[in-house]
């Protein structure tokens, strides 16, 4: 897996200086954050994002996470954390109305795990009611490629095929922006999700605040409301997760340039 994202991350930047260099007036975003999953506080993910926007209105970005798993002790994982994921971030954007209101495009993602591969693709619809207040759905389906081997011949059977869907309503407020996202997710195959069923609601708030006098950076924090644990492995485990929520708060700072 190290090799992949060393190359994939070479090829990303290769690919982006020469992106950057032919469309002058687009934008990129570089982002640093650090994830912090409150059960039990088992589990820290610090995390890079960089995308990048053309005039035409192709993206493309890739996000690198690792992980701390604070379930187990420093003696038995080391300090250093793992490669949790690498992710390939492709889209296009089309923008059309008197103050360019609406938008729609597709998008296309490539994930890559220590022993699974995962390709996510789907469209979105964005509008703008008013001048502070917008909203945006998407649609997203997401396919693993390689199942996990646990011994010869045995497979996990947790990975598989699932829709995800999204409502953002944002609501910009001088320097500020808050941002609710409504996510709802389904299983298209036998599997289930952490709440023991096929389907779950999950919800992340998050709110940024843009320096006025410096308005290429950033700093936002987001709350994870995420799905009670009530599959059988959370209540036969070593730790009193059954019945809790695994949410997440993350933190984060953005450079655009």
């Amino acid at each position: 897996m190290k090799k992949s994202i060393l190359a994939l991350s070479v090829l990303s930047l290769v690919s982006g200086s020469a992106l950057i260099s032919s469309s002058a007036s687009a934008n990129s975003t570089i982002t640093m954050k650090w994830e912090h999953k409150v059960v039990d506080g088992r589990t820290d993910r610090p995390k890079v994002e960089f995308s990048h926007r053309m005039d035409n209105g192709f993206m493309f970005g890739f996000e690198q996470v690792w992980q701390y798993d604070r379930s187990k002790t420093e003696l038995e994982t080391g300090y250093a954390p793992d490669q949790y994921e690498f992710t390939i971030k492709t889209g296009y954007r089309h923008r059309w109305g008197d103050r360019n209101e609406h938008e729609v495009g597709p998008i296309l993602d490539y994930q890559i795990k220590e022993n699974a591969k995962k390709i996510r693709y789907g469209a979105f619809y964005g509008y703008r009611l008013t001048e502070n207040f917008r909203m945006k759905v998407r649609a997203r389906y997401s396919e693993d490629l390689d199942r996990l081997s646990l011994s010869s011949g045995v497979y996990d059977d947790a990975v598989g095929k699932e829709m995800r869907y999204d409502l953002w309503l944002t609501y910009t407020w001088n320097d500020f922006r808050f941002v609710w996202d409504a996510i709802y997710k389904d299983k298209l195959d036998d599997n289930v999700f952490d709440n023991n069923k096929g389907n779950v609601w999950e919800h992340e708030l998050s709110a940024e605040y843009r320096l006025p006098d410096a308005r290429a950076h950033a700093f936002y924090g987001k709350f994870k409301y995420k799905a009670e644990l009530l599959k059988n492995s959370h209540l036969n485990s070593d730790y009193d997760w059954y019945g809790k929520r695994d949410n997440a708060v993350e933190i984060g700072y953005k450079y655009r340039f």
